[in-house]
């Protein structure tokens, strides 16, 4: 059913209608006097209850059709009126009438390059703009914004079931709703403009309103135990092998990785250089924001793609840094250098040579979203039951670190392109391991037991080899052990 509401002066009526892809989309219509607005409405509902969803559609764009020509034709006559008129009162009028998304449309791509976006940061503000603000505020006049509306749009996005992935094969009822994060990044996009149209003549004031709470689920990680033995099984696949090695050493995101400049490598240093980063983007950010960052936009694969390839320059120059090799992860990257040579050698001229390390075989960039999920998959096949991201194994090399360094953050977060502040935010944190073996510490420590009882299970328990080997495999294992032999040796004197 259609509904009817009253905002100031302006009779509205607000419904839904299917575009000819199926893409459901609101209507605003507004209408000067109550009669016509309770008219189009019977109308309209009319239509909705026999199910004419192209006669729907037809009233929709006929409306905007209309609409546009009164535009036109108030702006025609704006420009020949007497020019006594000044001309920034003129302008200040007519934005007062325009809708958010005339607003957005112009707003956007200026703030954009003026913050200097990134084109996956514009393409970010552009999916949340697209699909969530603008189907609900992109026909409203930007004028008649309130706080009240904006807090009526947070409850809707609460309510709003998620798309893609996340509601694959599911019923209705089992689809989440939209996280907290992506309702205050939707906030935020929103709110975003309001100062500087203000100063425009959009709005007369800014609505008063606070940003809803957002609750982030923490990222997992793996124990170095868990790291190891994932890398003995992914043996079959060289190239997964490879990029998961050195983003837990080196502590690399996806983009890094597929990114590393093979003629970086520095064998006799046992060092490679992070400079650069592969991303997939829109051509539409292409266009609007400037290419001082990127180094090299890859041809495409499908004429028909929207999307691009690029090799740019990290984003802030903490990121440009050099990151030093194990002795295994420098040899297994000079075994990748042959390959790379020998797929240069039997392809020839078909090789497009791009002068990354990872890559595919005749030398053209992997995405960053397909070396992910090749991560996922493989721990799928696998029946890993601890899943994690692939930028969890960032997060598992850097909570390592920590551990090894005894809490040195400025350390761990220079060599890894952070800083010490998110480092200690959100990479601190104990794994279930070491909680399990701090309560065995606690056991050990706050129950005594009787000499004789204590003899006769070491007796029965105590197995050299066995002890030796978990010393080997597990470094947190060994570090545990030492504190408590440290302790312990500290009472006794």
């Amino acid at each position: 059913m259609a509904t009817y509401k009253v905002r100031g002066t302006s009779h509205n009526v607000i419904y839904q209608y299917r575009t000819s892809s199926g893409q459901v989309k609101q209507q605003w219509e507004s209408y000067e006097s109550e009669l016509e607005a309770i008219q189009r409405k019977a109308f309209i509902d009319y239509l909705q209850s026999k199910k004419q969803t192209d006669e729907i559609r037809k009233q929709a764009l006929e409306y905007k059709r209309s609409r546009a020509i009164e535009k036109t034709a108030s702006r025609i006559s704006h420009e020949s009126a007497d020019c006594l008129e000044a001309p920034t009162a003129m302008n200040s009028e007519e934005n007062m009438l325009r809708t958010y998304k005339e607003f957005m449309d112009k707003f956007l791509p200026a703030y954009a390059r003026k913050k200097n976006f990134s084109p996956k940061t514009y393409d970010s503000y552009i999916s949340n703009l697209n699909t969530h603000i603008l189907p609900y505020f992109g026909d409203w006049v930007m004028s008649t914004i309130t706080a009240q509306a904006i807090d009526d749009f947070i409850d809707h996005l609460r309510k709003t079931p998620c798309r893609g992935f996340k509601s694959y094969g599911k019923k209705a009822s089992e689809i989440p709703t939209l996280s907290s994060p992506t309702i205050k990044k939707c906030y935020n996009i929103l709110m975003l403009g309001f100062p500087t149209a203000k100063r425009w003549g959009y709005v007369k004031e800014i609505p008063d309103t606070t940003a809803p709470s957002e609750k982030f689920k923490k990222r997992k990680a793996w124990s170095p135990v868990a790291i190891m033995e994932a890398l003995v099984k992914i043996k079959d696949d060289p190239l997964l092998h490879l990029a998961v090695h050195i983003a837990f050493v080196c502590s690399l995101r996806a983009a890094e990785v597929v990114g590393l400049d093979a003629n970086s490598v520095n064998p006799e240093d046992n060092s490679i250089w992070i400079t650069q980063i592969v991303e997939r983007v829109s051509d539409n950010s292409l266009r609007e924001l400037p290419k001082e960052r990127i180094v090299q936009i890859f041809p495409k694969q499908n004429p028909l793609s929207k999307t691009s390839m690029i090799l740019k320059t990290p984003k802030t120059d903490d990121s440009f840094r050099k990151q030093y090799l194990t002795g295994p992860l420098l040899k297994e990257i000079m075994e990748r250098l042959k390959v790379i040579e020998q797929n240069k050698s039997a392809l020839g001229s078909e090789y497009h040579d791009y002068g990354l390390l990872i890559c595919q075989n005749d030398g053209r960039p992997i995405d960053p979203c397909n070396l992910c999920k090749s991560f996922r998959r493989w721990q799928t096949e696998h029946h890993i039951t601890d899943q994690i991201d692939f930028q969890g194994l960032r997060k598992s090399g850097q909570m390592h670190k920590v551990r090894l360094t005894q809490n040195n953050y400025q350390l761990v977060a220079e060599s890894s392109g952070q800083s010490p502040e998110v480092l200690m935010s959100n990479y601190n944190e104990a794994l279930d391991s070491e909680k399990r073996n701090l309560s065995s510490l606690v056991e050990a420590d706050l129950y005594p037991k009787p000499f004789a009882e204590s003899e006769k299970n070491i007796e029965e328990k105590f197995d050299a080899d066995l002890l030796l080997e978990k010393i080997r495999s597990d470094p947190d294992f060994s570090r545990q052990l030492m504190q408590l032999l440290l302790r312990n040796a500290e009472k006794a004197s």
